[in-house]
């Protein structure tokens, strides 16, 4: 995509063009490209030290590309983004960098007033602001507790609303379920649900499979400093040509019971796999049938009347979404470690270990 073509799809809040930066002779960051649109929640999913961090550091100006650049919306029209950029360029978007750091002596009141301040909110409105915030993370009773007493899940719910505060247009969000428990991080995607509903744009880095899977609308895998992958869950899935069906049955079958089935079912989808025999298993302790072909809706249907005539009690049949992008994650840098050529450009074969984390 050149630049003309940059301002003239409206929908790009964020354009990211052949971005590369090393520190060093390591390649932190390696030519990547990708455009974020407006209402979508984009998750960039890669191991620590893939890049990550320092991709969203040079989105926030905290670090220059070497090479490439990054486009901004401001004042409706992308803008090109360097160390000599307007700072209302940035106005519009809020950041969360990963490990949020405060004053110990400072409360979260004087805190997210500070950040509502230096990024333009209404004066006026800058109070009542900061306790809507506050009480969207549940924290009302602490906005005049010292930072120095919570724990280290609370500073983070802190770091998450500070990036929201002055109410941006653009959410990143590096990590931001690092150091929450399992209560915190469903508040947090319920949170992250609540910006897009309200038309919001939110990038969130993570190599957390889980938090990605049930929130983004696109997925960026970053590898080695590259972007192997970038499309929905269902067309990666589409592209690794692998497809996965969870069937529940009633009741557990003998080995032998077990064995026909598989054997019945193998041979009905003969030719829609080349996983041979893996691709139909059964878990015994969760009474559950796992079958792996490409994906296709006439191959499904196959699958659906050889279970039909199987004699098996079926109770339902789901996709393990979850199972499905680990699946998909791993296998996108396996083949990005063989040297695979992906739809944005040829992996090469040689990796530069990675040696520090992003």
């Amino acid at each position: 995509m050149n630049n003309a073509s940059l301002k003239n799809d409206e929908d790009i809040v964020i354009s990211l063009r052949n971005v590369t930066k090393t520190f060093g002779s390591f390649i932190a960051v390696n030519n990547i490209s990708l455009d974020i649109k407006k209402g979508e929640i984009i998750g960039f999913l890669g191991p620590n030290g893939a890049g990550k961090s320092t991709t969203m550091k040079m989105i926030a100006r905290l670090l220059i590309p070497d090479d490439g650049e990054i486009w901004i919306k401001g004042n409706g029209s992308l803008q090109k983004l360097t160390h000599k950029s307007k700072d209302y360029l940035l106005d519009n978007v809020g950041f969360l960098i990963e490990n949020p750091a405060f004053y110990k002596h400072m409360t979260p009141r004087q805190v997210l007033s500070y950040f509502a301040e230096l990024k333009g909110y209404p004066k006026k409105l800058i109070n009542s602001r900061v306790e809507e915030v506050v009480e969207i993370i549940g924290m009302s009773d602490w906005i005049d507790k010292k930072l120095g007493t919570f724990s280290k899940g609370m500073r983070q719910k802190i770091g998450i609303v500070s990036a929201i505060v002055h109410d941006p247009e653009v959410v990143i969000l590096d990590e931001p379920q690092t150091g929450l428990d399992p209560k915190a991080r469903k508040e947090v995607r319920a949170f992250i649900k609540g910006l897009k509903a309200k038309g919001k744009t939110v990038f969130i880095s993570s190599h957390l499979l889980y938090e990605i899977s049930e929130l983004a609308d696109r997925i960026g895998i970053i590898y080695n400093g590259q972007l192997i992958a970038f499309d929905t869950l269902e067309n990666l899935e589409k592209m690794s040509k692998r497809s996965v069906l969870q069937i529940e049955i009633l009741q557990p079958y003998d080995t032998e019971k077990t064995l026909v089935v598989l054997n019945d079912i193998i041979g009905k989808i003969n030719g829609l796999s080349n996983l041979g025999k893996e691709a139909v298993t059964y878990n015994t302790d969760l009474k559950l049938f796992e079958v792996t072909f490409d994906g296709s809706p006439e191959k499904q249907q196959v699958i659906f009347d050889a279970l039909a005539h199987s004699g098996l009690k079926v109770l339902g049949v789901s996709v393990p979404r979850t199972n499905l992008l680990e699946d998909l994650y791993l296998k996108y840098i396996s083949q990005t470690d063989l040297g695979f050529e992906h739809e944005n450009g040829e992996i090469e074969k040689t990796r530069v270990a990675v040696s520090v984390a992003n």
